[in-house]
């Protein structure tokens, strides 16, 4: 019995000890203590060349808040004197920009230096999905419409077999005056596509 109660004791110490060690402020984490956070600027923007560091926590008072920056080494110095004087902010760092239908708005980048716009790189998808570059082939339709027995869903099987191929971008495609000739035919019977002009 004596035992077990020495060992409680040990793992009771061990404990405190190991809380008044990570207390310590070089243990604690970086984004969760910062000291005055609502003085801190939360957002840059960039609009054009100029960027706006922003904290959405106080007023917006010109000149103040949002402070402006005519470029990006004007930004830099500014972060470099704040970490001179021991002040870390979060920064979220938004780019104005437009859509596709022309509406302004803003795009979350993960930095001033790499904003990564558009999709991630195809190397990346490999580690995601192994099967993603293998070739997808159709067993049946997938919608109702109605679909010609004549449509080649294999086409590219049965034109490497051929001297030459009706596709144009096969390497041994016959040109236009084959193609042509392939279509007076009638090879491509029930494939064709009625546009409806007024």
């Amino acid at each position: 019995m004596t035992l077990l109660l020495i060992l409680i004791i040990f793992v009771f110490l061990a404990g405190i000890y190991f809380i008044t060690v990570s207390s310590d402020p070089k243990y604690l984490e970086s984004l969760t203590n910062i000291s005055s956070s609502s003085r801190c600027p939360n957002m840059l923007i960039q609009k054009g060349k100029n960027f706006y560091l922003y904290n959405s926590n106080l007023a917006e008072i010109p000149g103040v808040n949002p402070i402006e920056f005519e470029n990006l080494e004007d930004y830099v110095e500014f972060i470099d004197w704040q970490r001179s004087q021991g002040i870390r902010c979060p920064v979220l760092y938004l780019q104005h920009s437009y859509d596709a239908q022309g509406q302004a708005g803003y795009k979350v980048r993960p930095s001033v230096t790499e904003p990564q716009g558009g999709l991630p790189p195809a190397s990346s998808t490999q580690s995601f999905n192994p099967n993603y570059s293998a070739p997808q082939t159709m067993d049946q339709p997938t919608s109702s419409s109605d679909l010609s027995s004549s449509a080649q869903i294999n086409e590219p099987e049965e034109t490497s077999n051929m001297l030459f191929s009706p596709n144009a971008m096969d390497d041994n495609w016959g040109g236009p005056r084959y193609t042509k000739s392939l279509v007076d035919a009638g090879y491509y019977e029930g494939n064709e596509v009625n546009l409806y002009v007024p």
